[in-house]
């Protein structure tokens, strides 16, 4: 981890403990480098970081304001704080797994209609390679990525595989840690055949019944988490 993901990392946490409220004032830059020990251009470097994300912003001779990140922050906030590390609250969680739901049903409906051949053989390299994963004993979480995202480029809209592709990064650490048994494995990959054949079939109907019933299991284990961790808080 670079000096300026690293400080973005104890900035977050810095501002959530101080409860700050969207248009809260921050501490200025000369404030916020001696607390956290570092260099007024490292400080700037990091802020402009997260004036991109939308998660502050500088106001001319004032200083540096908490935006509305739930309503103005762009996806990739949601995306570096899971890569720090930093927890997602409840409802990012049931709005994230929501969100995926309806991307990817209407993704798989829109991949069933336009996948063409290169998709196919796309898609059937990645479940050649999830075969020869699950047979060596290995975590699946890569190439359970790959399936989904192949889908996804399938339907033919780029900026929609960007989209999801966030979704697939912020859940990057959880999926490894739902595959590391093993025993979810064989399951999904059974699921991701179905799905191909599906495809193959050019039946969006059979395809998004296919992508539903897989992302239940999914979805379960989600919502799992979120009560163990409200019954521990």
């Amino acid at each position: 981890m670079d000096e300026r993901t690293s400080l973005i990392g104890r900035l977050l946490p810095f501002i959530a403990h101080r409860r700050l409220e969207p248009g809260d004032r921050l501490p200025s830059e000369r404030e916020l480098a001696e607390r956290f020990g570092v260099s007024r251009g490292a400080l700037r470097e990091a802020i402009a970081v997260l004036e991109t994300l939308r998660m502050v912003e500088r106001r001319p001779n004032s200083g540096i304001y908490l935006r509305a990140v739930d309503k103005q922050g762009s996806l990739d906030a949601i995306v570096l704080q899971a890569e720090l590390g930093i927890p997602l609250t409840e409802t990012e969680v049931r709005e994230v797994v929501e969100l995926r739901r309806i991307l990817e049903l209407q993704a798989v409906r829109l991949a069933a209609e336009r996948r063409d051949a290169a998709d196919l053989a796309r898609i059937d390299q990645v479940l050649a390679e999830s075969a020869r994963v699950i047979g060596a004993g290995e975590n699946l979480a890569d190439q359970d990525a790959a399936f989904h995202l192949a889908v996804v480029e399938a339907a033919g809209n780029h900026v929609f595989l960007r989209v999801v592709n966030s979704f697939y990064l912020l859940s990057r650490t959880r999926r490894r840690h739902y595959f590391a048994d093993g025993q979810r494995a064989p399951l999904s990959h059974a699921q991701h055949v179905a799905l191909r054949d599906a495809l193959v079939a050019r039946d969006p109907d059979r395809a998004e019944a296919a992508m539903g019933g897989h992302l239940r299991g999914v979805e379960s284990y989600w919502m799992e988490l979120l009560q163990r961790r409200s019954r521990t808080d």
